[in-house]
């Protein structure tokens, strides 16, 4: 019997463990699975509050489905009857200017729209702002594949003043990230793929949006947004209840790993755990921890990703303490309105069965890469804070009814310039460690549908080379549809 031990029990640790007892038990291959979590609930960022008939979320409150991996998932758990859209009414997002709440113009995806016609109707830019975006689809395409960043190609596309009214509170929004180190090729080669076929992005859009149902939605696609009725947690506990034959373990933190001929794991508490092979399934920081005495060069490798610590503040208020109708989904907040909150959703807005009917539940982003000094402040110093930003916003003086603060620390990698190639030299080093694999949000991809695939990819690789090893016909069978899982992560 193959030992198998997962180290870490967020999103990426769980989809492993329930991918490795899946071919388990379909194929009857005999796998001693074990998952270790350093916490006393699994999970990670995943993390629901039922609160005075609120449903709050701490971390992702929903996956897209145009990734196909997360929703595939709850259908394999028998989800699917579970799952709920945004609500259709106000499918739109806001942009502060000037403490002002600005729509998205329709037909906008992310930072650029699908026509030239609705830049020169919308306040955000000034009339040079709106002029120079007009020009995009003039502007040279860049020579060469070399990898820079987001901001850099915003500004040279569609000017400064697109990347500091819409690309730059976009980017935070989404990864918490300074578009000025931010990876093109990492987070978003669509763009570069749109100058490179088209010669501009604006044309590309305006030709996939004759063809795309969803494109008059205003900023992201919210028609593919998916979340569970009871919260992003029904996820999480579904996953431990279909995963039996799993021996799964909390407040178990791995004090030291050593290779030999089976992988020693070593728990805090002394107890020594033996791995055929181990999967690390954690932020890359703290892999570079565990790896620091037995793979120098690999750990090295790994520190190498640099993760930001991000806050979510939870308010909830009686509809009649707002003075403006909440006719969207949220706003995001430029840094040039040089106030704290990153952005704020309208939770009971976007999904349904999050507030009780006469309330509203608010949900603000802070922190990242342009805003550690607001992460740092305390839970009172910082409830204050966002309470303020949400007064000038949003017009709020009531005292909300509950508030919730989760923070994640070192939380959210940052996928810099250049990230690609950091990420192959780690593998190419975790190569040379036979029975290791890595696996989480700082490789490929940090979203729910992202983590669940190269989780559920390394899962099939470890019973495919293990099959190489062992001789068993099932293991081998599962291996021969390995490639092409392989060839969809790359």
């Amino acid at each position: 019997m193959r030992r198998i031990v997962v180290v870490g029990g967020g999103i990426s640790g769980l989809a492993a463990a329930h991918r490795l007892s899946e071919l388990s038990r379909a194929h009857q291959i005999p796998l001693a699975i074990t998952l270790l979590e350093a916490q006393d609930r699994f999970g990670g960022v995943i993390e629901t509050e039922a609160k005075d008939g609120f449903l709050l979320e701490g971390g992702p409150d929903a996956f897209v489905s145009e990734k196909p991996w997360a929703l595939d998932l709850c259908r394999r758990l028998g989800l699917a009857d579970e799952l709920i859209e945004t609500q259709p009414a106000f499918r739109r997002s806001f942009i502060v200017q000037r403490g002002r709440l600005v729509p998205v113009p329709d037909g906008w995806y992310l930072i650029a729209p699908a026509r030239l016609t609705t830049i020169f109707r919308t306040p955000l830019l000034s009339w040079p702002g709106r002029i120079r975006m007009a020009c995009e689809p003039f502007i040279p395409t860049k020579r060469g594949d070399q990898d820079e960043s987001v901001g850099s190609f915003i500004r040279r596309r569609f000017g400064q003043e697109a990347l500091d009214r819409i690309g730059q509170p976009m980017l935070a929004g989404i990864y918490t990230a300074d578009p000025e180190c931010l990876s093109l090729r990492a987070t978003m080669p669509w763009l570069a793929d749109m100058e490179r076929r088209h010669g501009s992005v604006i044309r590309s859009l305006g030709a996939n949006a004759r063809k795309d149902a969803t494109s008059t939605a205003s900023g992201p696609r919210y028609s593919l947004f998916l979340t569970l009725r009871g919260g992003m947690r029904t996820l999480v506990h579904t996953l431990l209840r279909r995963m039996p034959e799993v021996s799964l373990r909390h407040t178990a933190r791995v004090a030291r790993i050593e290779p030999g001929r089976a992988w020693s794991v070593t728990l805090e508490t002394g107890e020594l755990l033996q791995a055929d092979a181990l999967c690390l399934a954690l932020p890359a920081h703290v892999a570079s921890g565990l790896m620091e005495s037995c793979a120098p060069d690999l750990a090295r490798s790994l520190a190498g990703i640099p993760y930001e610590s991000v806050a979510t503040v939870n308010l909830a208020f009686r509809k009649t303490d707002i003075p403006r109708p909440l006719d969207g989904f949220g706003f995001i907040v430029p840094a040039i309105e040089r106030q704290r909150v990153v952005g704020c959703t309208f939770s009971s807005v976007k999904f349904p069965g999050r507030a009780p009917e006469t309330c509203i539940l608010l949900r603000a982003f802070v922190g990242g890469a342009l805003h550690r000094e607001v992460f740092a402040l305390d839970d009172g110093a910082l409830e204050r804070a966002v309470r303020e930003d949400l007064r000038g916003t949003l017009g709020i003086h009531a005292a909300p009814l509950t508030v919730s603060i989760h923070r994640y620390p070192h939380a959210m990698p940052q996928y810099h310039v250049g990230h690609l190639e950091r990420v192959a030299a780690i593998e190419a080093s975790a190569r040379r460690y036979p029975g290791l694999y890595l696996t989480g949000n700082g490789y490929r991809g940090l979203g729910l549908p992202d983590c669940i695939h190269q989780a559920e990819t390394t899962a099939d690789r470890m019973v495919a080379e293990a099959s190489q090893r062992s001789g068993h016909p099932d293991m081998e069978r599962v291996g021969s549809r390995t490639p092409t899982l392989m060839q969809r992560w790359g």
